[in-house]
């Protein structure tokens, strides 16, 4: 499931992820928020040239915890989590977004909550829930970390329990793979896995 999100590496011009030394180890650097991997491939490696490495997070995620890779979450979601200002966002615990109004009953009888990994997306989302139901009540965003929903979804694996998420893509990160990415015919891509979160605009629609 984790694998229908994409996150971005800084790829060099063989199409390799850049390794950085951190705490005397090499670890590829995954991001968030693919601006944010675009501005690091702009203004670090200037003399390269850089492309971006789009991977599932389920991958990363792993590598993460074998030690070979950290993640860096986006600047507005680590903000909107609560982290101070000035702390270095490398290794931090990637934030989902979710607002528990929006949760949908499945024909199973089963609530599923969309989280979102974009913060500005799930606002988003709730505006366009609100206008459409014409419901001026302010809905709350909470958030939660990704190890904490990595063990959620583990135990509903244990008990036999179907997933209670839905993950909702960053639209930007969408956008940038359909216009960048080359998918090979017949094979899959982490947008056609994702849910999009522009099928939360369309009128009346909810997961």
């Amino acid at each position: 499931m984790l694998d229908a999100l994409p996150v971005f590496a800084v790829a060099n011009e063989e199409g390799q992820p850049v390794q950085y030394t951190l705490d005397g180890q090499a670890k590829v650097l995954f991001y968030a928020d693919v601006s944010e991997a675009a501005a690091t491939a702009s203004d670090q490696f200037p003399e390269l040239k850089c492309d971006l490495l789009p991977i599932g997070l389920g991958q990363a995620y792993l590598l993460c915890c074998e030690g070979k890779a950290d993640l860096v979450p986006g600047a507005t979601e680590l903000t909107a989590s609560g982290m101070p200002a000035g702390m270095s966002a490398v290794g931090q615990e990637l934030p989902f977004f979710a607002c528990t109004e929006m949760a949908q009953e499945t024909e199973a009888g089963v609530a599923v909550l969309p989280l979102f990994m974009s913060y500005n997306d799930c606002q988003a989302a709730i505006k366009q829930a609100q206008d459409t139901d014409g419901d001026a009540i302010p809905l709350e965003i909470i958030g939660l970390s990704l190890p904490s929903v990595v063990e959620q979804l583990s135990a509903m694996a244990d008990d036999g329990s179907p997933p209670a998420f839905a993950f909702i893509a960053p639209l930007r990160s969408i956008e940038h793979i359909r216009e960048n990415v080359a998918t090979p015919p017949g094979a899959s891509s982490v947008v056609a896995e994702s849910v999009g979160v522009e099928s939360w605009y369309d009128a009346g629609k909810r997961l």
